[in-house]
Parts: C-alpha cells; sequence; structure tokens
C-alpha cells in the first residue's frame, strides 16, 4: 500500500464518521472527535456511539472535542443532543477539550451544556470519572 493510498483510506474514514473510541477505563468510554464536524455526520455518531455504549454496558462516556477545529450552531445543537440521549439510556456524559472558538459558537447559539459535566481536558475528566465512582487517583511513593 502507497502513501497516497493511506491518505486516500484516511480521508475516507475521516468522511464517514470523525471520531475514535475506545474504553478509557473500567465501563467508561472515550471518544475524540477531530476535524470539521458538520450536522450530517452527527447522526452517525450518535447512533455508533449509542449502540457501542450499550453493547459495552458503558456507565461513562468521555466526549473529548479538544481535536475539533470548527463547529456551527447547528453541529453544537446535536452535541447536546448527543449528550441527551446517552443520559436517557444510562450514560454520564463528561465533555472535554472544549476550545474558545468552540465555546463561543455554543454560547452564541444558545446551547446549554448545564446538565453535563464539562471537564478542562481529559486528564480532568478522568479524574472526575473516577472520583464519581468512588477512586481517587494518588501518587505512589517510590521506595
Amino acid at each position: 500500500m502507497s502513501p497516497q493510498d493511506v491518505a486516500i483510506s484516511r480521508k475516507h474514514i475521516i468522511g464517514e464518521v470523525p471520531m475514535i473510541v475506545c474504553e478509557i477505563a473500567e465501563r467508561c468510554l472515550y471518544t475524540g472527535f477531530f476535524g470539521s464536524i458538520d450536522s450530517g455526520r452527527m447522526a452517525q455518531i450518535t447512533d455508533s456511539l449509542t449502540i457501542r455504549c450499550e453493547k459495552e454496558k458503558s456507565e461513562a462516556v468521555i466526549v473529548d472535542l479538544a481535536n475539533v477545529d470548527a463547529i456551527d450552531t447547528a453541529v453544537a445543537t446535536h452535541l447536546v443532543r448527543l449528550g441527551k440521549v446517552l443520559e436517557l439510556v444510562g450514560v454520564k456524559v463528561i465533555f472535554c477539550g472544549i476550545k474558545g472558538n468552540i465555546a463561543r459558537t455554543m454560547i452564541t447559539a444558545g446551547v446549554e451544556f448545564d446538565i453535563f459535566k464539562i471537564a478542562r481536558d481529559l486528564k480532568s475528566a478522568l479524574v472526575f470519572y473516577y472520583k464519581s465512582i468512588g477512586f481517587e487517583l494518588v501518587k505512589i511513593q517510590k521506595q
């Protein structure tokens, strides 16, 4: 496979659903979106993530927006819908990595994220998740 084929394959994957999903902690999925997300892809994202959460019996999902370049007001609204869908099926949603330009778009659009936990970054989101299930991250002293 040539480097050009790999680039085309990546474009094809990104063009369909611009996200990754993996289990990052016990019963907690991580999903990271990247690039520019449009309204057409948000339905695919919502369906894929909901199915994955149900299949894996996830208790929480961390939605990382740190690698999202831009969204419009419709996508901001879809993100709230994604969170509400997941909450309705019993999955706690933690959004993290929201950049300033994304935050301004959300506020300008009047999109309310008040019902969700918002963390600055992935590390903060994980700390919150662990605390919510009764765990605490502590530094282990070397002996």
